[in-house]
């Protein structure tokens, strides 16, 4: 004689996906930190070079050279590399709660390596062209493979459209702070409270607990589909 009791769902159904994309992009954007430590490695190395070809040149025409200020550009912007990195996973992440898409964990490594880019493009540019040139075209260049493969992964160009302006925002809010010497701390946040207001604002009708009791009742029917 069968039981009528159903079967007790496999622990992986109890899971909340949800919950748990949202800590892999926490992880992800730790993990890119890495590379980006090894960016400013490559930054100290190429300054310690520098001063030793300018060693008998005065501290004020050292510090006068585009290359220095440069330099300190890419300083100043790895700095905002988790806050950069947060705020573009983030409106990925949105994609996929309020237009039910399904985004993989490779995704957001692959548009995060191309902001990644961005700080090694910045360096190299920066020894060869005026600083701002050089943030606007590393800037052009790692917006556009994120923006050519939102296209794909978000399926509409529409989308891939709203993460190119979001883009155009977050480095042209940088490329002011990196400008701003006294009132820096002051505009990037400003800028936090304006980013959290925007996102409680796109998901105040999101029910969270629903997104993730969907998404176990997807994994249970995927296992019981299986068996």
């Amino acid at each position: 004689m069968e039981s009528s009791l159903s079967p007790t769902p496999p622990r992986s159904s109890r899971r909340h996906p949800v919950t748990i994309k949202g800590l892999v992009i926490v992880a992800l954007v730790l993990l890119l930190q890495i590379p980006l430590l090894w960016v400013g490695s490559l930054r100290a190395d190429r300054v310690r070079i520098h001063r030793q070809a300018v060693a008998g040149m005065t501290e004020e025409r050292v510090q006068a050279m585009p290359v220095v200020e440069g330099y300190r550009m890419v300083d100043r912007s790895l700095k905002y590399g988790v806050l950069v990195m947060a705020l573009v996973f983030g409106a990925f992440f949105l994609f996929e709660t309020l237009v039910d898409l399904r985004l993989h964990a490779v995704h957001y490594g692959l548009v995060g390596a191309a902001l990644c880019l961005f700080y090694l493009a910045l360096l190299a540019l920066a020894e060869v062209m005026a600083p701002g040139w050089a943030y606007a075209a590393a800037a052009l260049a790692s917006s556009l493979l994120i923006v050519c493969y939102s296209a794909a992964i978000l399926r509409t160009v529409l989308r891939a459209g709203v993460i190119a302006g979001l883009l155009v925002v977050v480095h042209g809010v940088l490329f002011v702070v990196l400008r701003m010497e006294h009132y820096a701390l002051l505009a990037g946040t400003a800028t936090l409270f304006a980013a959290l207001g925007a996102i409680m604002y796109l998901t105040r009708n999101v029910d969270w607990s629903l997104q993730d009791s969907i998404g176990a009742g997807a994994s249970s029917s995927g296992g019981t589909a299986k068996s």
